[in-house]
């Protein structure tokens, strides 16, 4: 990550990114230090690319949208208001939303494992492509419930066989994603998890790997998306589904 040179402009090579959240959205009152900034102008970073947060808007707990989800279903709000901020971490000025609470709470776990199964069940799902790392925490159980088979999506020199490779652009650089050979077959259908979506480069990158060895993605499915970076474009004309936005 790159310096910070102002509390609200940040300048991030390998991150995404949350919208504030104000503090009305969260239920225990430990989350924050006292050295803590409001919840209400927290922001998360953790975006794949480099950016700018021109200035921390405020958003209320009601604000926060959902897509392809009922908004009336009272398990995105639960979900919501389990994940907690930390501040400067990793470097002094982020304010990091930390989905580990979320983990804590086994209803809202449970919710946000079952929103994804209830819309991917009986879908002929053959694969849950997840990428490192919090693709391997939501997507083995939406695996195990719909009766598909986890692939991990890794990051090189992390499968111990015989892999292929996808290379993406980051906004200073590249990356590399990778996947064991023979773990997915041609005509396979999948859906690739992830926790979040902000510019759309690794979901990208994971869409076009399985592309190549003839698997159709049906669909990506992260918990968050952060709109405002525009991710969803990046995707072109595959589908996204997220609980909160």
């Amino acid at each position: 990550m790159n310096a910070l040179s102002q509390p609200l402009h940040l300048k991030i090579s390998e991150a995404k990114i949350v919208s504030p959240l104000r503090s009305s959205v969260f239920t225990k009152p430990d989350f924050f230090t006292p050295n803590t900034a409001p919840a209400s102008r927290s922001i998360y970073s953790r975006f794949t690319g480099g950016a700018t947060v021109p200035e921390r808007r405020r958003m209320s707990g009601a604000a926060m949208a959902t897509s392809n989800v009922d908004a009336t279903d009272d398990r995105i709000a639960r979900i919501a208001s389990t994940i907690r901020v930390i501040p400067d971490f990793p470097k002094p000025g982020i304010l990091f939303q930390d989905i580990t609470t979320l983990l804590l709470d086994h209803k809202a776990f449970k919710d946000t494992i079952d929103l994804f199964v209830e819309r991917y069940k009986d879908k002929n799902i053959n694969v849950i492509a997840g990428i490192e790392a919090r693709g391997f925490i939501f997507g083995p159980p939406i695996a195990l419930a719909i009766g598909a088979k986890f692939v991990p999506m890794r990051k090189p020199k992390k499968l111990p066989g015989e892999v292929i490779s996808e290379e993406y652009s980051l906004e200073y650089g590249t990356d590399i994603m990778e996947m064991h050979v023979g773990a997915v077959q041609p005509g396979e259908n999948a859906v690739v998890v992830d926790d979040l979506i902000a510019t759309g480069g690794t979901l990208n990158a994971a869409i076009s790997l399985l592309g190549r060895v003839g698997v159709t993605v049906v669909e990506c499915a992260c918990v968050i998306e952060l709109k405002e970076l525009k991710g969803r474009e990046k995707l072109g004309d595959n589908p996204l589904f997220v609980l909160v936005s």
